[in-house]
């Protein structure tokens, strides 16, 4: 692979560019296929976006069935791995009001949120995750589908999530779009992604297990994730560079894929022990400095 090589796409969801570098040549992680795919920076504004194309039924085959979490957990799981999300919108000073949750899965994160103080919605592309969150938060609260084909009526919500959701769809600014006009004036959207600006992005590379392609179609630094959002509407007023799950858990499986060998041995596997136990330590640093592997924003609709 050349890194100075000129790629052309069909246009960047972000800026319309037709042409790009790439970057890296990647496998899917999960194994579904043996096919490669390009993560290339757009010439135009900057994002990383995974190629070829692909349409959202071409892309669901890359979905195994557990990929939501099922089967069902129990409540004390719910809470506990749930509990940053929870913790991130309470530091925001929201505590009550109309929720939608984009992308929302088998419904993990509204479940953990207090019923008394949240009416809770949740669209999901996924029938299955949609119909086993449905019949936890509530008849007619989850949409099966995507944010785009929702209808509802604008400035209906109070509060708009995508925790690790934006990444995985094929238009990034349209889905923004959609969220600002369902968003009240002066209500939240909050977005969670990888941070392909963090220290183990560019340690790691190709072998970065949170560029799960192709899965993930977009893969944002944060000049340009704020840029969009306030081309969108949207003006950040909280970040954090931190996750306790998602960084240990991309740190692990990077260091796994990055040390293992055609055929495992033992010197492999004390390798990626050693390192663990070095690297580990320094990820909270690095997550203070604006390096950690996850970017979470919370971004007043104005």
């Amino acid at each position: 692979m050349n890194p100075n090589l000129d790629a052309e796409t069909t246009g960047c969801g972000l800026c319309g560019s037709t042409s790009g570098r790439e970057l890296y040549l990647t496998k899917d992680r999960l194994g579904n296929s043996d096919e490669s795919f390009s993560i290339v920076q757009c010439k135009g504004c900057g994002v990383l976006r995974t190629l070829p194309e692909m349409g959202e039924r071409e892309l669901g085959q890359f979905y195994p069935h557990d990929y939501w979490g099922m089967p069902e957990p129990t409540e004390q799981w719910i809470s506990s791995s749930q509990s940053e999300k929870v913790g991130f919108i309470t530091r925001c000073g929201l505590q009550s009001g109309n929720i939608l949750d984009v992308g929302c899965g088998t419904g993990f994160f509204l479940r953990a949120l207090t019923a008394n103080s949240w009416d809770r919605f949740g669209v999901e592309a996924s029938a299955v995750a949609s119909r086993l969150a449905e019949a936890k938060i509530g008849d007619g609260h989850v949409f099966t589908g995507s944010l785009t084909e929702l209808s509802a009526e604008d400035s209906r919500f109070d509060v708009v999530t995508f925790w690790s959701a934006l990444e995985h769809t094929n238009n990034p600014r349209i889905n923004l779009e959609k969220a600002r006009r369902l968003l009240k004036e002066g209500g939240t959207l909050i977005v969670q992604v990888p941070n392909a600006a963090s220290y183990q992005a560019q340690i790691f590379e190709a072998d970065w297990i949170a560029f799960d392609t192709p899965r993930h179609r977009y893969h944002f630094t944060y000049p340009v994730l704020e840029r969009l959002l306030s081309e969108t509407g949207f003006e950040v007023y909280r970040k954090s560079y931190f996750s306790r799950a998602h960084n240990s858990h991309a740190l692990r499986w990077s260091l796994q894929a990055r040390l293992r060998t055609r055929k495992s041995s033992a010197l492999s596997r004390a390798r990626y022990y050693m390192a663990l136990a070095i690297v580990q330590p320094i990820d909270s640093t690095m997550s203070a400095l604006g390096r950690g592997a996850t970017l979470t924003v919370a971004a007043r609709a104005v």
